[in-house]
């Protein structure tokens, strides 16, 4: 009897997590403006991986960057680490202030969150910008 609850908790916890995986999906069945952005802003590189997770679509590039899309389409986060992302995808008064506060420095990373957004750089600063280009906050990314 032991043994049966055993392998039916095992079994129900199994089901459980893998109920709400993440779903893999084909490229093609993206939201069109998804697969427009990653043409347009990253035209050397071919989507490998496709995932539905929740309310969101998170899309892995060839190029090793990562994007995570709303259902809509619309990029939610950019996570390119070692390439760096184009300044083009911010909105102009937010790359204009990066360019002039660190004008040496590569977006490698970016999460916009109800108008503002999360910056990493490749010199290990972390900013904190409204949508109108005006640094909230700053730190070094540990």
């Amino acid at each position: 009897m032991k043994k049966i609850l055993v392998l039916f908790s095992v079994f129900s916890v199994l089901s459980y997590s893998t109920l709400f995986a993440d779903w893999i999906i084909d490229p093609a069945t993206l939201p069109a403006k998804a697969k427009s952005f990653v043409a347009s802003t990253f035209p050397d590189a071919q989507i490998w991986k496709a995932e539905r997770d929740g309310g969101k679509f998170d899309v892995k590039l060839s190029n090793g960057v990562d994007i995570d899309f709303s259902v809509s389409g619309d990029w939610i986060k950019i996570d390119a680490e070692y390439i760096a992302i184009p300044m083009n995808v911010l909105p102009n008064a937010v790359a204009s202030s990066i360019k002039s506060k660190y004008p040496e420095a590569s977006v490698i990373e970016v999460e916009k969150n109800f108008g503002n957004f999360k910056i990493k750089l490749n010199n290990f600063m972390e900013l904190y910008m409204s949508a109108n280009g005006q640094i909230v906050a700053q730190k070094w990314d540990d």
